[in-house]
């Protein structure tokens, strides 16, 4: 009787133990790779809100494109934000920004790949400054691909007893180039740049040397991602985005 307990007993745990799915262990003690489910590669989000704003499938299409800004084409330029300060400084200020903007287009003009560069009006630039508003009015302009950036400066004056007052400036741009067409962007940078000088005589105050500083530093900026947009359209339609797997 009691050795008919014992196996009732015995055949309960083996059971019990199945039941809750406990894997059994070799010698070693380790659990082989047939015991264990393979990992499932996901090819869509899980997450339903997601879905609301791109379906799974035109998620697919849009990373596995390869997006080209197409030869002879026509870029906008815009500038994300508010102006600088310091643009109604002076007389000689507004024509140093206008040199400033003048030689950053022409270093775009440069690019074979465009027949044609200019800054987007700024009656047909949105006061909402989104992606598909801008992309609207992109293609109002008849721009196959615009260049969007954001520019912001700092600062650092220092005034010295024995030696001239010095000014230095830093200045960071962002920028993203967007296709038209598609409303892709494939092309992005962050560019920035350091100027110093030195107050001269002929400014009114350190006020003064301090705006020319950021004035030059913001070139450099500009000029920097001008070259940047030229490399980058000059460069194969296969490095231009992701091609799907085969």
């Amino acid at each position: 009787m009691i050795r008919g307990l014992i196996a009732v007993a015995f055949c309960a745990l083996v059971l019990g133990c199945a039941a809750t799915g406990y894997i059994d262990k070799d010698e070693t003690g380790s659990v082989s790779a047939a015991d264990v489910a393979p990992a499932q590669t996901l090819q869509e989000s899980l997450f339903k809100e997601d879905t609301k704003v791109i379906s799974n499938e035109d998620f697919a299409k849009i990373l596995a494109a390869n997006v080209r800004i197409p030869d002879n084409s026509h870029l906008a330029v815009v500038r994300f934000g508010q102006l600088p300060y310091w643009w109604g400084w002076s007389e000689n200020f507004v024509r140093m920004n206008q040199q400033i903007d003048d030689d950053f287009l022409n270093r775009l003009k440069q690019s074979p790949h465009l027949r044609k560069v200019s800054y987007l009006p700024s009656l047909v630039t949105p006061k909402e400054m989104t992606i598909p508003y801008l992309r609207q009015a992109a293609a109002r302009f008849q721009a196959d691909a615009l260049l969007i950036y954001r520019t912001s400066t700092r600062t650092y004056d220092s005034q010295k007893w024995f030696k001239k007052d010095e000014s230095k400036a830093y200045c960071t741009v962002e920028a993203i180039l967007l296709d038209t067409r598609t409303g892709v962007v494939p092309f992005s940078t962050v560019v920035t740049e350091f100027y110093s000088t030195q107050r001269s005589s002929s400014d009114s105050d350190i006020s003064e040397t301090s705006a020319k500083a950021e004035q030059a530093a913001i070139a450099k900026a500009w000029m920097n991602l001008a070259d940047q947009t030229v490399d980058f359209l000059a460069k194969p339609a296969t490095t231009h985005g992701s091609t799907p797997s085969p």
